[in-house]
Order: C-alpha cells, then sequence, then structure tokens
C-alpha cells in the first residue's frame, strides 16, 4: 500500500475528508475506498482522500430552496365523526337491540373515546348518532374478533 508516514485511520481520514468515521468504513465494507486492516485497524492510504471527497461531493444532495411564504397552518376544529355504515345485527340475539352510550362503551373495553369515534368513522365499529346527537355504539360489536382481546 502506502508507508507508514501516509496511512490513515479511520478517524484521521473522516477528519480530513470532512465524514464521519462510520461513514469511511461503511465505504471501506463497500469497496469505495481502499484499505487494509493493520493490528485491528483499517489503515487507508492518504492518496485515497481525494477518492473520497469526489464521492462526498456526489452523494450530497442538492440544497433545497426556502419557499417565500410559510406553510398554513391546520387550525383544530372539532368535527363529529361520520355517520359509518349501519350495519344491524342478527335478530334473534341478545344483543339485536342492545346499544350502549359512548361513554358507557369506552368503560367496557380499553379503548378512548377518541379511539372508538374513530373506529366508528373507519368502519370498525357500527353505530349511530341518536336524536341528542349521543353516539349509540351497537352491543354486537363486542363479539367481533379484533373486540373481545379489549373488553375488560
Amino acid at each position: 500500500m502506502a508507508t507508514k508516514s501516509q496511512l490513515l485511520t479511520t478517524s484521521e481520514f473522516a477528519s480530513q475528508v470532512g465524514i464521519a468515521s462510520a461513514k469511511v468504513s461503511k465505504l471501506i465494507r463497500n469497496g469505495k475506498i481502499k484499505a487494509e486492516k493493520k493490528s485491528g485497524k483499517w489503515m487507508i492510504s492518504s492518496s485515497e482522500v481525494k477518492v473520497a471527497q469526489d464521492l462526498s461531493k456526489k452523494a450530497k444532495p442538492a440544497p433545497k430552496k426556502k419557499t417565500s411564504k410559510p406553510a398554513p397552518e391546520k387550525a383544530a376544529v372539532a368535527k363529529k365523526p361520520a355517520p359509518s355504515k349501519k350495519t344491524e345485527p342478527a335478530k334473534g340475539t341478545a344483543s339485536a337491540a342492545k346499544a350502549y352510550s359512548l361513554a358507557e362503551f369506552v368503560n367496557m373495553t380499553y379503548l378512548t373515546e377518541n379511539g372508538v369515534k374513530d373506529w366508528l368513522k373507519q368502519g370498525r365499529l357500527s353505530g349511530r348518532e341518536n336524536e341528542t346527537g349521543e353516539w349509540m355504539i351497537d352491543a354486537a360489536n363486542l363479539d367481533a374478533p379484533y373486540m373481545k382481546r379489549l373488553v375488560r
């Protein structure tokens, strides 16, 4: 390779090139930089500095242009969940007509109010809003396989 005065460790090489020493090790592993191990350390010829500088220039992305106006902030607006698909439970079952309020359903499961509302939006739970705007969640949801593990 080269004489001892021209050999550099990965940290010395990294400081000369201006990159992280971990990046130097990665370049050696990928075969981009030639090096040899001496006493358990990678020793790199000082002639490889030019190669590494060229590689680091190619790897750097172009700087992003800043926009003149900042991105608009989203205002937090409380929205009611969209009505979900109303699936009727099978008639003749005990849970056919039974429905729980949002607070009751939350107390019966490990879900939070927001979690239940999200699942209603996604259609994972079935329910409906009553005349007062309160959500009534069908009891049949408790029999669903993904809900059985969430029942208290």
